[in-house]
């Protein structure tokens, strides 16, 4: 072949290529600019905004900060047939969204107006400042490029109404409350019991679901000793266990008692995971076994509580097969912590700390729980919280200021102030639902939780 013939047919060759690329760009010119009766959006992302914050300096004083932070942390949900736009995770307490940007995709112009005023449209920009704030009501009209066609989305950020680590208490679940001197309260099977004193120094006891219902009217106990009580109820395999004199006595309905065990000093309330009682004897540390039978586990140390004393039970974070106890009580000359793991029988005792500060204070009427992995401690008077988060090695004062306060949220966990400074017996238990219970000898219940931690349907 000659060199013309094969440049004729590459020329040709361009030229039809150009005509196909022509061809091409000229339908998707088109498909750009063809108008569709079709309106929708399909992606939504808030922009920044600030978040207000109050702290507390080191003189007490409250201050308030900011910090920004991103809706693209805060996913929207569109709901395409309710025509709803919302974030199922509320943003963070204190997000100022009373002028936020927003980034939206879909099918048709858009615009937007507020309830209050549906004769103002505003043309939506990338740019633009929007207010949502909460009860505003901020609708985003979609409009199709044929101008047969809108559609409607109410558009909400939902914003946490308070603070996720405040302890916020009530006096809901007070009502037909009868109020009981020297009250110990406890809980089994969802039902928190309270045993107590009433006016006529009979023995009784008041109950009532921790999720419904009201208190029930006090009932007397039936097969105890006419006096001796010691104060102290615990709950294991479903019955109740107390101490009267020397001797344990158990029931199933916490009316009616028996006994169970003889020459016992101490029993010890427990908060338990694993249901687990114990008891202290003059010589031996006991333990309610499956079978409702006390074993001897280990002797008695020396310096070991003989009169109050609480434990807690829960399994180790490195593994869960092993079960530590903690128990906090009050000896002859202070307050001391011992530790026991489920792999070894022998008690421990925690050194207490060089530094005075960081030790447990002896408290009357002393009281502890365990809540949110912390161990917390407060007595007669109802202060406040002493935290340990370290297993009782360690306390801490939960005051409003905190050192290194960007690492804790105990300056939250507060008694309610109407509380604080009262001298009168109370009992307590900690629920299932993330709540705290006070009772009072002259009639109050307190109910409270960490909001995260609140698991109560409302």
């Amino acid at each position: 072949m000659d060199f013309c013939a094969v440049l004729m047919k590459r020329t040709v060759f361009y030229i039809v290529l150009a005509l196909v690329l022509v061809s091409v760009v000229s339908c998707l010119k088109d498909s750009e600019t063809e108008k569709t009766p079709q309106a929708a959006i399909t992606s939504f992302v808030v922009g920044y905004y600030n978040v207000k914050y109050q702290d507390i300096d080191q003189q007490g004083n409250d201050s308030i900060t900011y910090y920004r932070s991103g809706g693209i942390l805060f996913p929207m949900t569109i709901d395409q047939i309710n025509n709803r736009i919302y974030n199922i995770d509320s943003l963070d307490y204190g997000s100022d969204v009373h002028a936020v940007t927003t980034s939206v995709g879909g099918i048709g112009s858009v615009f937007y107006y507020y309830q209050d005023n549906p004769y103002m449209l505003y043309y939506w920009s990338g740019y633009d400042s929007i207010d949502f704030t909460p009860g505003r009501g901020v609708i985003f009209k979609v409009v199709s490029s044929d101008g047969s066609y809108q559609r409607d989305y109410k558009v909400q950020l939902n914003v946490r109404t308070v603070f996720p680590d405040s302890l916020l208490w009530s006096q809901a679940d007070s009502i037909g409350f009868t109020a009981l001197k020297k009250p110990c309260a406890v809980i089994s099977n969802d039902i928190v019991y309270n045993i107590g004193y009433d006016n006529t120094d009979v023995l009784c006891m008041t109950s009532r679901n921790i999720s419904q219902g009201v208190w029930s009217d006090p009932v007397a106990l039936s097969g105890i000793p006419a006096a001796g009580w010691g104060g102290t109820v615990v709950s294991s395999g479903g019955k109740l266990y107390s101490l009267f004199g020397t001797s344990i006595y158990s029931s199933s309905d916490g009316k009616v008692w028996s006994s169970c065990k003889d020459d016992v000093k101490c029993l010890v309330k427990t908060e338990s995971e694993s249901d687990v009682a114990w008891a202290v004897t003059s010589d031996s540390i006991i333990r309610l076994t499956d079978l409702e039978k006390w074993t001897p586990v280990s002797k008695v140390p020396d310096g070991f509580p003989d009169s109050v004393a609480i434990a807690f039970d829960y399994p180790l974070v490195t593994n869960t097969s092993v079960t530590r106890t903690v128990l906090i009580g009050e000896g002859k000359d202070s307050v001391s912590v011992w530790t026991n793991l489920s792999t070894d029988n022998d008690w421990v005792q925690i050194d207490a700390p060089s530094n005075a500060s960081l030790r447990l204070p002896s408290l009357k009427n002393l009281s502890v729980i365990r809540y949110d992995g912390s161990i917390f401690a407060f007595g007669t008077g109802l202060k406040g919280f002493h935290q340990s988060e370290d297993n009782g090695i360690t306390w801490h004062w939960c005051s409003p200021y905190v050192k290194n306060y960007e690492t804790s949220w105990n300056r939250y966990m507060q008694l309610p102030k109407p509380l604080k400074g009262y001298n009168g017996d109370f009992s307590y238990v900690v629920d299932r639902l993330g709540s705290i219970w006070i009772m009072t000898s002259d009639g109050q219940v307190w109910r409270g939780a960490v909001t995260r931690l609140d698991k109560r349907v409302r």
